[in-house]
């Protein structure tokens, strides 16, 4: 009901409003249309107050022009989570180790040969010879574990196959072996484990 025009001088307008909540974050707002709107009219004269009733084809049409002037929502994109950004850190720095020296596809058992820089003097090279006896994936941090014997004693020494003091890895020949780990050489003879 109005106030009448003794109380209030003023015009009043009356609009049915119904608060704009997500139903969840994955659905859109709810924009609620209008489905009666009162217009005051100020030209009367005498502060006398007329409500006028706009047609329902008309409210519908003024909520399609402001729904219009919304931009589209565009898709979200996927969430990347936590345990998966160590990954993508570790898969760029493997790309970006394979383009300044390719590195082969080093097995158990292989027989190889790492040229490797010595920090104390980089002009010299030092080369290392020797069997596989483990490889250990941890992303850019693999490691391979390599046996030799020098001057009859058994040497293991481990290199991670991603650093770039390593200039070179060549696989010279491959061993069928049917183990992960050749821990069993360092009991056996040491011509197991020598190359020439």
């Amino acid at each position: 009901s109005f106030p009448s025009s003794s109380s209030s001088p003023r015009n009043v307008a009356l609009i049915s409003r119904v608060p704009s909540t997500a139903i969840s974050r994955r659905c859109a707002p709810l924009i609620a249309k209008p489905r009666f709107v009162a217009r005051a009219d100020s030209n009367l004269e005498g502060g006398a107050e007329a409500a006028e009733a706009v047609p329902e084809a008309e409210a519908e049409a003024e909520a399609e022009q402001v729904s219009d002037s919304e931009p589209p929502e565009l898709p979200r994109k996927p969430r990347v989570k936590l345990g998966d950004v160590m990954g993508i850190l570790n898969q760029r720095a493997i790309e970006a180790s394979e383009k300044e020296r390719p590195t082969p596809d080093i097995r158990t058992g292989d027989i190889v040969e790492i040229k490797l820089e010595v920090p104390e003097n980089k002009r010299r090279l030092s080369i290392y010879k020797g069997i596989v006896i483990s490889k250990q994936n941890a992303g850019i941090h693999t490691t391979i574990r390599i046996r030799r014997i020098i001057a009859g004693t058994g040497v293991e020494i481990v290199f991670p196959i991603y650093s770039p003091n390593i200039k070179e890895i060549k696989v010279v020949s491959h061993r069928k072996v049917r183990r992960a780990r050749l821990y069993y050489l360092r009991d056996k003879l040491p011509r197991l484990s020598t190359f020439k």
